[in-house]
């Protein structure tokens, strides 16, 4: 049978994030947060390595925030080798990665979200993952884009993440604000 979530090899990375293989005993949250994202729950906004997720559970909503580290430079330059002319990675390229003794797989670099929980891997963190997980399964393409940046470049990723703030002295006020003279 085909799992639902991680039948390709780069959906099932992200999948390890929900699921590392180095976690000593199950998350009991899981089975619910696969019940939500299966469900139809979570409503996935992707704008380069930044994620954010609306995830609505009875009458509970939650917002998450996930943060995709960006691709080392040696990974994606290898990448575009194995890629050639085609646009979706498959999971001969994942492996020829592998080979190279490479890591494409996708990280979290950051993870909140707007619950009362007190861990960053919470229910709506999790169903996040996996609804990301699903995307990523049916368009790989989708990974390449959240590690390389916005535009899908590597310069993207060179420059770091995009800002999480504007610094007040590049507002206009005029922008916000009717200026009467």
């Amino acid at each position: 049978m085909t799992p639902q979530f991680g039948f390709t090899t780069w959906g099932a990375d992200i999948v390890r994030l929900a699921e590392p293989v180095t976690a000593s005993t199950p998350n009991t949250s899981a089975p619910r947060a696969r019940s939500i994202a299966r469900n139809g729950g979570v409503t996935l906004d992707i704008d380069g390595r930044q994620i954010t997720a609306r995830i609505h559970r009875g009458g509970e909503a939650s917002i998450a925030h996930l943060e995709i580290a960006a691709m080392e430079p040696p990974v994606m330059a290898a990448l575009r080798d194995e890629l050639g002319s085609r646009t979706e990675p498959d999971d001969a390229v994942h492996a020829a990665l592998r080979a190279r003794g490479l890591r494409p797989a996708a990280t979290l670099a950051a993870a909140d979200c707007s619950c009362r929980a007190r861990t960053t891997m919470c229910v709506h963190v999790l169903a996040a993952l996996y609804a990301l997980a699903e995307r990523v399964d049916h368009s790989p393409s989708t990974v390449l884009g959240m590690q390389a940046g916005v535009d899908g470049s590597d310069d993207a990723a060179a420059n770091g993440p995009p800002p999480r703030w504007t610094p007040i002295a590049a507002l206009d006020v005029r922008d916000y604000f009717t200026v009467r003279d």
